[in-house]
């Protein structure tokens, strides 16, 4: 599904939050969105999932997002959070299900199990167990599991890699590139560097809620990386993998 974000401006409590915005994600890409603390990253995932007002338009598949109906959206979105706390103690399929809700009316289907049980599979999630003892990586597979039991067509995830292992982070970023493979839209927001250069197909690099570029992997130069984080850094290629590292270390 593409995306088109045009003029989107912002601004929480009095603070501008983004500045005009302009973006187009296409069908299938990994797009990954990649600044510091507080450029506006996780800001712009809510308003393309429509959690936020805002002046500008966002484009799904050229329909206005605020003329789609927030159960529709349910059905075309699916959200990752970077921080979640569930109160309530869900075995793994139970809490997977919870994604099934946009098409549920009274009971489950046998539809909705069908669906549940194919996605459990395919991640390799945990059965049977409650989601307070999951493992970090564990838990990611869950959360990622439910959002994909709503079927949708564009895949929101904001930090995904940032509280797991090394290990755990390739295996996830791998089973993320894999669905846009699928035909589904990935768009994740990244605090490594290294791990969305050489994962997404494209990335947009934010600073003070604005872009200032949107571009492929081997595009990224250390101009705009010192615009965007401050610091002189330069890309280089270690056995195939990209790497950001300090100029002068």
């Amino acid at each position: 599904m593409v995306i088109t974000v045009r003029g989107v401006k912002l601004s929480l409590n009095g603070y501008g939050i983004l500045r005009g915005v302009d973006l187009r994600i296409e069908d299938g890409e990994f797009f990954g969105i990649i600044g510091q603390n507080g450029s506006g990253k996780t800001t712009l995932l809510r308003v393309i999932a429509k959690f936020y007002p805002k002046d500008g338009v966002v484009y799904l598949n050229g329909r206005e997002i605020d003329e789609i109906s927030l159960r529709e959206i349910a059905r075309m979105i699916g959200v990752v959070p970077q921080e979640f706390e569930l109160r309530v103690n869900f075995k793994t399929e139970e809490f997977v299900a919870l994604g099934r809700i946009p098409y549920i009316r009274i009971f489950e289907s046998e539809r909705d199990l069908e669906v549940v049980d194919r996605i459990m599979r395919e991640l390799g999630c945990p059965r049977g167990r409650t989601v307070k003892s999951l493992s970090g990586g564990e838990k990611q597979k869950v959360l990622i599991a439910k959002a994909l039991a709503q079927e949708p067509r564009i895949l929101l995830l904001d930090e995904p890699t940032s509280h797991l292992d090394f290990r755990h982070q390739i295996e996830i970023l791998k089973i993320l590139r894999n669905l846009t493979r699928e035909g589904l839209t990935v768009i994740a927001t990244f605090h490594d560097l290294n791990l969305a250069l050489n994962f997404c197909d494209r990335i947009a690099i934010m600073k003070d809620g604005m872009i200032l570029k949107t571009c492929k992997p081997d595009e990224v130069d250390g101009d705009v990386l010192k615009r965007a984080f401050g610091i002189d850094l330069k890309l280089v290629e270690v056995g195939g993998w990209k790497i950001v590292v300090p100029k002068n270390f």
